[in-house]
């Protein structure tokens, strides 16, 4: 997966759940971001994608384009093609 399409999953992802627009400025938080919305964005990903993305990487880096990019860095949290 490229960073681009990598991008376009998980903003999809965050769409759906918050209910609202993201660009890599939004912070989950400040859009309405729930310790429970944060599950329900892992548990997509996780299951969509076939990632094992512990919850804690979404509330260690809350700025869309930061939690892409530890996606992106870390292989093992990663969607696979």
């Amino acid at each position: 997966m490229t960073g681009e399409e990598l991008r376009a999953a998980v903003r999809t992802i965050w769409r759906e759940v918050l209910g609202a627009d993201v660009d890599d400025d939004t912070d989950f938080f400040d859009a309405g971001g729930t310790s429970f919305a944060a599950l329900r964005i892992i548990a997509m990903l996780n299951d969509r994608h076939g990632t094992r993305t512990p919850v804690k990487v979404l509330f260690d880096s809350p700025r869309f384009a930061d939690f892409v990019a530890v996606l992106d860095k870390e292989p093992e949290l990663s969607p696979r093609s």
